[in-house]
């Protein structure tokens, strides 16, 4: 997994401080404390390394993620803009211009790469050479980070030096490669953890999750605006299509309305089906009024886009708003369990969905919440609610 030994035309002298790789090897391998992030501990590995004498003109960390909406991260330093990360999309891994750089080579086969961008034979091999050396690097390394479990990620190292690396400064980078994999190791681990979580459960119940609230019961009373969705005549939808077709289409809806619930302050607790259950909390600093206004501006927002597009030909929502004090907590059985909200302002809301269906309604608040809409509302119905007791007001906006 070593460095290629370079050729004769590399073996230029640099004065490298020793002590400070020392040094550096050393807080690396000690967690490279204080730094709480990615950032931190590449700008402060990278600026020591050139304080060392290693002449570093760009650096770059590649990590595979698990994430929905993106394939990877790239932290890339220079001495001029520091640390500068950038996603890489979901179809990274089958395109051209990934392919045809180093990083699949040295991912899949766990080798390093060296090129002299100062020879021209070698700027034809990757993409990427030809871009480094017109924009002044004379020489790359491209090199794997192996992880504990065997899976390789990838580093990468170009300086401006007319002479290239030395045999020092490349023995300098050999030393921290190693403990460099084991702190991208653990970044990526708590990343990938906050990420799974949060995707299936809610950014603040992910939170909440991390911080260590996974025993039965563990949860908190709180007070939030209460939003249920669903699609309006989804069973006669999904009767005429087929499983992937109909997740398609749910999949396509929900790139719609949703961003506009976190926009707005909200979290998605879950999807059910064919709708989603929503929160928009309030306390001392956002009021009720603040939490109701944002949750009807969230829909009326939701439904312009989605009758912008093609599929709101289709497509359209049913919602109920309403607002209480409930449990938001953990529930369940010996090791399953599920960071949900409970409580009677809950099953409230899910009544209201039943009527606005049952009332051929498209946005319905209770009368809790009528007062705060960012339209007005108008009464649209006084009815029972199976286990409340006497009449209850729906209102239309």
């Amino acid at each position: 997994m070593g460095i290629p030994e370079p050729q004769a035309q590399f073996a230029v002298q640099q004065d490298i401080d020793h002590a400070a790789i020392d040094g550096l090897v050393a807080w690396m391998i000690d967690g490279a404390r204080p730094s709480a992030n990615a950032h931190d501990f590449i700008d402060a590995i990278c600026r020591r390394l050139v304080a060392a004498g290693v002449p570093i003109g760009r650096f770059a960390l590649f990590v595979d993620t698990l994430h929905p909406n993106m394939s990877g991260l790239r932290f890339a330093w220079t001495p001029e803009n520091g640390v500068v990360q950038s996603e890489g999309p979901v179809d990274l891994f089958a395109r051209e211009d990934y392919q045809l750089n180093p990083l699949p080579l040295v991912m899949r086969q766990q080798v390093s790469v060296r090129r002299r961008l100062t020879d021209p034979e070698a700027l034809t091999e990757f993409m990427i050479l030809g871009e480094l050396r017109d924009e002044g690097f004379t020489d790359y390394m491209a090199l794997p980070l192996v992880f504990s479990d065997g899976e390789a990620h990838a580093v990468t190292f170009s300086t401006k030096e007319p002479d290239g690396f030395s045999i020092e400064a490349i023995a300098a980078i050999d030393l921290i490669q190693r403990p460099l994999a084991r702190l991208a190791e653990t970044y990526l681990l708590r990343l990938n953890a906050a990420t799974i979580i949060s995707t299936y459960v809610g950014r603040n119940s992910g939170d909440q999750i991390l911080h260590g609230r996974v025993h039965r019961g563990d949860g908190e009373e709180i007070e939030a605006v209460i939003l249920f969705t669903d699609l309006i005549d989804f069973t006669e939808l999904s009767n005429r299509r087929s499983g992937p077709q109909i997740v398609s289409l749910l999949n396509d809806a929900f790139d719609i309305v949703v961003p506009p619930v976190e926009a707005h302050g909200g979290e998605v607790l879950k999807f059910l089906g064919d709708g989603f259950f929503a929160i928009f909390p309030y306390n001392g600093a956002t009021t009720l009024h603040d939490a109701v206004r944002a949750a009807s501006a969230t829909l009326v927002e939701g439904e312009r886009r989605l009758a912008e597009t093609p599929l709101g030909q289709e497509v359209a929502f049913r919602s109920a708003l309403h607002a209480g004090r409930f449990h938001y907590g953990n529930i369940g059985g010996a090791n399953r369990l599920d960071f949900t909200a409970i409580g009677q302002p809950i099953n409230y809301a899910a009544r209201m969905l039943s009527a606005a269906s049952t009332l051929s309604l498209k946005r319905v608040a209770s009368h809790e919440t009528a007062g705060h809409l960012c339209v007005a509302p108008e009464l649209a119905a006084e009815i029972p609610f199976k286990g409340f007791d006497g009449l209850q007001r729906i209102y239309a906006y």
